[in-house]
């Protein structure tokens, strides 16, 4: 019998297993030492690479993938252990060794959506959250075929597949819990952020679409 992935307690850790820890110490303005506490998944050279040698890594992809009328884009409804509930986002994960984009973006799609990926194009790699982490993902571009499944999903998975049409978006971003990349590039695709779509009309005055 399969259940549901749930929260069950939290304590705090003095030592990370899964994580690295780090302290990156540097001078204020005015000269005084300060330090910054910065956690990643990889080790001291990575961050002393990206640090004082502007070295740019990537370590896996979020894929944005829509049919080929361009009506819908597909987002999964996963549960995530650090919210302790369901949270709306892009299909993304990592990439294997050194994996490129274009695969990464294949395999992962098929085994949290069970889809096939077509890749288009991509974004060079950014940034997740710069603040505490120095992780950071490319976004895959393309279109998806074939018929949703959660089969290739792990044990440790629990994703609905949904695929996103322009209502759908708007519900989504005005009533649920959504990444705010997963947000911001749905938000862009169905232009629905009326600060930023605005026409000019004839008198020009500007007004949302």
């Amino acid at each position: 019998m399969s259940g549901h992935l749930k929260v069950t307690g939290i304590r705090p850790l003095e030592k990370l297993t899964y994580l690295k820890g780090f302290e990156i110490e540097y001078l204020n303005k005015k000269g005084k030492t300060k330090v910054w506490e910065l956690i990643s998944r990889q080790g001291l050279n990575r961050l002393e690479d990206e640090v004082f040698r502007g070295k740019v890594y990537s370590d896996g992809a979020m894929i944005f993938a829509t049919n080929y009328e361009r009506t819908h884009v597909v987002m999964l409804r996963e549960f995530r252990v650090s919210a302790g509930h369901h949270v709306y986002m892009l299909p993304a994960g990592l990439s294997d060794g050194d994996e490129g984009i274009e695969a990464t973006s294949v395999r992962e799609f098929k085994e949290e959506t069970g889809m096939a990926f077509e890749y288009v194009a991509k974004a060079p790699p950014r940034y997740a959250s710069v603040g505490i982490v120095n992780e950071r993902v490319e976004i895959a571009f393309g279109y998806y075929s074939g018929t949703p499944s959660t089969l290739f999903q792990s044990e440790d998975e629990e994703a609905e597949v949904v695929l996103v049409d322009r209502n759908m978006a708007m519900h989504i971003l005005e009533n649920e819990d959504v990444a705010i990349r997963s947000a911001l590039l749905i938000e862009h695709f169905f232009n629905l952020n009326p600060f930023i779509n605005v026409i000019k009309t004839e008198k020009g005055v500007c007004q949302s679409e």
